[in-house]
């Protein structure tokens, strides 16, 4: 009898969030510790997604906070409240050990207009690959016995650290950012490495973070579609450009005209032959009310 109580409960729950937050929220609610101990409860009372970030460790409590937190200072909070907002974001975009809450913390931040958001971002993809970056001067010990303190550890899979890194990418071209289109340049102008290099890269980290070409792959698509965010900017023209010289791939090319149509106004074909000849004669770009000055 309990049993058939508990699953109607459960069925019950389940439907009603399925209308409210969909698949995803209601599997990550109804699979909670505190749905466990208070079904109703935690399906009817909302919590403040501030209190949770700053008492509750229970990492699908932090999920879902992160998922639901807006911005103070763009509703009414004081300087004290963003501060400590975007120092909880940054801590847990950057280091937490749970890829879904970091993952939650990079969507979050990268929804503020707070002029920190770019640097939390750019640690973001740098600690992507790793679930515990090295503390200074701590040593790592690499396969065959060597040191080194600059390259840490990680049990981070290979799908979750691109999945990481381009949820980055694709969020810094929001905020057209000097630091952010260096970075976002330099990942679209990165050869992906061939199946032969991932291996020798992964033999220092474990082989079970060993990239595939497909990973890396769709790292440099999400670099390069960012970049088409960046209308008007030349420096992002010539980089695109540049990729469309040199790449054979043809998604990669594909993706790479789009961005370029997008940042020029150009309406040129997906012919790298015309985008070289159109940088050569001046690269004016349009945008839809005339020519950028």
């Amino acid at each position: 009898m309990i049993r058939s109580i508990s699953r109607l409960l459960l069925a019950v729950a389940g439907c009603f969030a399925l209308g409210m937050t969909g698949c995803a929220g209601t599997y990550d609610l109804v699979t909670s510790q505190r749905f466990r101990a208070d079904p109703f409860g935690t399906m009817f009372k909302s919590s403040d997604p501030m209190t949770v970030l700053e008492s509750n460790p229970e990492g699908d409590e932090r999920v879902r906070a992160m998922r639901d937190l807006k911005e103070p200072k763009r509703n009414g909070g004081s300087d004290a409240e963003q501060d400590k907002v975007v120092g909880i974001l940054q801590t847990s975009a950057t280091t937490d050990r749970r890829p879904l809450c970091r993952l939650a913390a990079v969507e979050a931040i990268s929804k503020f207009d707070d002029k920190r958001s770019v640097p939390i971002l750019l640690a973001a993809y740098q600690n992507a690959p790793y679930d515990a970056p090295p503390e200074p001067g701590q040593d790592i010990t690499l396969a065959g016995g060597g040191r080194n303190s600059r390259i840490p550890t990680s049990t981070f899979t290979p799908e979750t650290v691109t999945v990481l890194q381009c949820t980055v990418l694709q969020s810094l071209g929001k905020y057209r950012d000097p630091e952010g289109l260096r970075l976002l340049c330099e990942v679209a102008l990165s050869p992906t490495p061939k199946k032969k290099l991932l291996v020798e890269q992964a033999s220092f980290l474990g082989e079970h973070m060993g990239p595939t070409e497909s990973d890396r792959m769709d790292v440099r698509m999400a670099a390069i579609r960012s970049l088409g965010n960046y209308e008007g900017d030349p420096k992002a023209a010539q980089v695109l450009v540049s990729v469309m010289e040199t790449e054979r791939d043809v998604a990669v090319l594909g993706r790479t005209h789009e961005a370029l149509v997008s940042v020029t106004g150009q309406d040129l074909p997906a012919d790298p032959k015309a985008w070289t000849e159109w940088l050569a004669t001046g690269g004016k770009m349009r945008k839809k009310s005339g020519l950028f000055r």
